[in-house]
């Protein structure tokens, strides 16, 4: 009983202790645990609880206080927002009034007068600056939720913005443009368009090395095109293409030793340095990293001038207090959490360093003023090669939970690659910096195009190297099967792992869902069949090629009259092309039909084939396990006909075939069609091992 007296003791005055290190670490779980909600509800009890366990009363009234903050402005938030959705359900035409908060890609974001809801207005009369205060005629757009696991989820993406929903602006008017928080954004807006003319001049719009130094110098990511942006994605080092607490760093060091250069007061250089940095915050778009970085930074010096000892895990509880206090919405923010969480285990990583025995230097027993040059010089690299390899790897194993759990992605050669790019860096962002300038010459521009070069350069070839970007989802089985809904009567299908893709979109369709989807559903596709010349059928089909660049693309809808057999690893492909002397209007006439034959099932592709086109087919290939069917506006083929044909086959609709689903098969053994389209965007079917009979 004594010896388990003391060691409660022993645990009490350890946690007393850390508690009086960092006092605001057990607010932020308090708050934590009312915003995240569900099951984690206990962290503000265990924070309260130990609070009063702890005898720590100003500690446990600011977890109060800070957790009814929390709450009442998260309650405000989900009220607004459903009055909003109210509003949107009621009025028979929605017009919405109010100030752009931020400006989009594509439209902007906005705060409605009325509700106080933000909602994210899209379309060409959605193009206003942040600050116009704008009148809105709109149309309520429909959520797009994440078909597969890592693919881009609006409601997530809405939630973690604190947003209501999504409108299309059908038509919008200016009101006024009054001074306001929001309008000091547009402004920082406009000042970073045009510092990026500067980084960016009129020949070099399409040069990824200014696209690179843009994005590094200023977080601007608008001017970069998607093979800049992948390359540093599939790298591993993504985080440099958006202004976080590294930036923020390196600029305020810059600074600092600018102003240190001058003979000013500690006051005088430290509120300079604070409004420097928090110049650059706003004007790159005030993201959630770069705020943390700036308030931690900003009372590290309040504390400083104060002659306060500093905390950096109390610095770090407060910055994120803080922010959570203001945008609840945060902590499901994957930027957010990211911030925070490398930051904290770069510190840990740095603290263990620093205290762990060196690497390279010389016998610990021999005292340092003996040292020749030799051995200062290994002491002095194996300090900055200890903290460089701890970091990348503290801040890796940190992110790796959360972009798993976000992105459903895993990064093969992310510590490498952080470590060798982090000596290129400063260079870099000192170069970059110095283009900015007026009266600099074209000599500072080409040396930060030539830094940007090599760090693209170095990057590019960690990305080229097999397994650098992978998704969670493991690879699917040779049989598999997948019929992807692309929007409108639009769809992909891959049949068998690697197998066929057959269409695949324009290049936008390809970019934002044909690639995320098969790479986060685990299919690598090596034959692409195009079935017609439209451009929503395979006009992205070199885009797809650069993602798998063993891909073969067949334009079959140019075939004639004779069939035409294709192997791949998982199997057979047969294309049967439509007669030379079927009618070529509609242009679905041209469709050919596709039959991939498995290890043990056989899959028949109509599509929007022609009736004409089904019937002149071989009677010995008209036989299957899985029918996919389309419409063909003129002479569609009829679920029924196939039931008829294939009474055991399962009939696939695609979303073309609109008005199919209600048929009525006959009774029995025959399997009901199975809809695919805006109900069921996606199907994808792990085809069990059975013979084809």
């Amino acid at each position: 009983m004594p010896c388990m007296l003391h060691y409660l003791g022993s645990m009490r005055a350890m946690v007393l202790r850390r508690i009086l290190s960092a006092p605001l670490l057990l607010p932020l779980a308090s708050v934590c645990g009312v915003l995240w909600g569900g099951t984690l509800w206990w962290l503000s009890i265990v924070a309260c609880l130990i609070a009063l366990i702890c005898c720590r009363w100003r500690i446990l009234l600011a977890c109060g206080l800070c957790t009814a903050v929390a709450w009442l402005h998260q309650y405000k938030t989900e009220k607004e927002n459903v009055a909003f959705e109210r509003m949107l359900d009621t009025a028979p035409v929605p017009i919405l009034e109010g100030t752009v908060e931020r400006s989009l890609s594509n439209g902007c974001v906005l705060r409605d007068d009325s509700t106080g809801a933000g909602v994210v207005l899209r379309g060409e009369s959605a193009q206003w600056p942040a600050g116009a205060r704008i009148r809105a005629m709109v149309e309520p757009l429909p959520e797009s939720p994440a078909t597969i696991s890592g693919m881009f989820d609006s409601a997530a993406w809405l939630r973690s913005q604190g947003l209501a929903a999504t409108c299309y602006c059908t038509e919008s008017t200016y009101l006024e443009h009054p001074f306001s928080f929001a309008a000091m954004r547009g402004l920082a807006d406009s000042l970073r368009a045009s510092l990026a003319s500067r980084l960016i001049p009129k020949d070099f719009e399409a040069d990824p090395r200014a696209q690179v130094l843009c994005a590094l110098v200023l977080g601007d990511k608008s001017y970069s095109d998607p093979q800049t942006v992948n390359v540093f994605k599939y790298g591993g080092c993504l985080h440099i293409f958006a202004v976080s607490g590294l930036h923020v760093g390196i600029i305020a060091g810059i600074v600092y030793f600018i102003l240190s250069r001058f003979m000013l007061r500690s006051r005088c250089r430290t509120i300079m340095l604070l409004l420097v940095t928090a110049g650059y915050v706003t004007m790159t778009g005030l993201a959630v990293p770069a705020i943390r970085a700036f308030l931690m930074l900003a009372l590290v010096m309040l504390g400083r001038e104060l002659k306060r000892p500093v905390s950096m895990a109390n610095m770090w509880a407060a910055a994120a207090l803080l922010i959570l206090l203001l945008s609840p919405w945060q902590i499901h923010n994957a930027g957010f959490l990211l911030s925070f969480a490398v930051y904290a285990a770069i510190g840990v990583g740095m603290r263990y360093g620093m205290q762990s025995g060196a690497w390279f230097q010389p016998d610990s027993f021999v005292p340092t003023r003996i040292y020749n040059r030799r051995e200062r010089l290994i002491v002095k690299s194996d300090l900055w090669l200890r903290g460089v390899v701890v970091m990348s790897m503290s801040a890796w194993l940190a992110s790796l939970p959360i972009t798993m759990g976000y992105f459903h992605t895993f990064n093969l050669y992310g510590v490498p690659v952080n470590i060798i790019i982090t000596p290129l860096l400063l260079p870099t962002m000192l170069c970059g910096l110095l283009s900015l300038l007026p009266w600099v010459g074209a000599f500072i521009h080409s040396a930060a195009l030539f830094c940007a070069g090599v760090l693209l350069g170095t990057v590019g070839f960690f990305a080229d190297m097999p397994g650098a970007y992978l998704p969670m989802q493991a690879q699917r089985g040779g049989d598999s099967l997948m019929v992807y809904h692309t929007g409108y009567a639009d769809s992909f299908c891959v049949l068998g792992n690697p197998g066929v893709i057959i269409n695949c979109g324009n290049e936008n369709t390809v970019r934002f869902c044909t690639e995320p989807a098969l790479f986060h559903g685990g299919f690598r596709p090596s034959l692409l069949v195009t079935t017609q010349r439209r451009a929503s059928c395979g006009g992205g089909s070199a885009l797809l090629q650069e993602s798998f660049p063993h891909l073969h693309v067949v334009q079959a809808w140019q075939y004639k009259d004779d069939i035409r057999e294709f192997n791949t690893p998982s199997g057979k492909v047969t294309i049967i092309p439509p007669a030379s002397d079927l009618n070529p209007t509609p242009i679905q006439n041209a469709s050919p039909i596709v039959i991939w034959e498995g290890k043990t099932r056989r899959v028949l592709f109509i599509g929007d084939a022609s009736l004409l086109t089904f019937e002149r087919m071989p009677e010995p290939l008209r036989r299957a396990d899985v029918v996919i069917c389309g419409r063909n506006p003129s002479m569609p083929v009829s679920p029924l006909l196939v039931s008829q044909l294939m009474p055991k086959a399962q009939i696939i609709l695609l979303p073309s075939a609109i008005g199919y689903e209600s048929v009525e098969l006959p009774d029995g053994e025959v399997p009901q069609p199975l809809q695919v389209g805006a109900q069921q965007p996606c199907y994808i079917s792990e085809l069990p091992a059975e013979p084809v009979e």
